[in-house]
């Protein structure tokens, strides 16, 4: 009767911790450093973005030290999420791995097709002088905020389905593809 009642244990991952914390912290480094960039130019094209309609940050008062502040706190939930995401649909299981300098050199290219979007929509906005979302989504009529907030709300979205995408191919690559030539063989 014992015998039924004992489990295996076999680790959902078996990782060592620099593979891990390649792959984890790699991806979330990339993605805070876009968002720095980002915002970066953000705070020169419309100040008010972070000084007036984001909330106060740390006593921060400077306005490219409190964009750096929101680069940050902006790139931690979904840069630590799509790594750890990256992690387990790439690395878990038996089937061959995929390699963390692989994941790590398709991030930079979700990263792009994220800005070249919200940089078209963004100038869209500003050429056109009208909102592409709904109004509720500016807070005021400014040609800086109708071009950062089209711009933000546009790389939110974009970052979100490009990330998924690149998920989704990890999944692909691992389970589906004939010859994995970015996969690494299981240890």
């Amino acid at each position: 009767m014992k015998s039924l009642l004992k489990f295996t244990q076999t680790p959902l991952l078996n990782e060592t911790r620099p593979i891990t914390y390649a792959i984890v912290f790699g991806i979330w480094a990339e993605v805070f450093l876009y968002c720095l960039l980002h915002d970066q130019y953000m705070v020169r094209i419309a100040p008010t973005h972070f000084t007036i309609y984001h909330e106060p940050l740390w006593g921060i008062e400077n306005p490219s030290l409190l964009a750096a502040g929101w680069a940050f706190r902006a790139s931690v939930g979904p840069g630590l999420v799509l790594g750890m995401a990256a992690l387990f649909l790439g690395r878990a299981g038996s089937k061959p791995k995929i390699a963390p300098r692989t994941m790590l050199k398709i991030v930079p290219c979700l990263i792009l097709v994220t800005e070249l979007a919200g940089l078209a929509a963004g100038g869209w906005a500003w050429r056109s002088q009208k909102p592409l979302y709904p109004e509720i989504i500016y807070p005021d009529g400014t040609l800086p905020i109708l071009f950062s907030q089209t711009n933000q709300v546009t790389c939110y979205l974009v970052g979100g389905l490009v990330s998924a995408g690149f998920l989704a191919w990890l999944v692909w690559k691992r389970f589906f593809a004939s010859s994995p030539a970015a996969a690494e063989p299981a240890h």
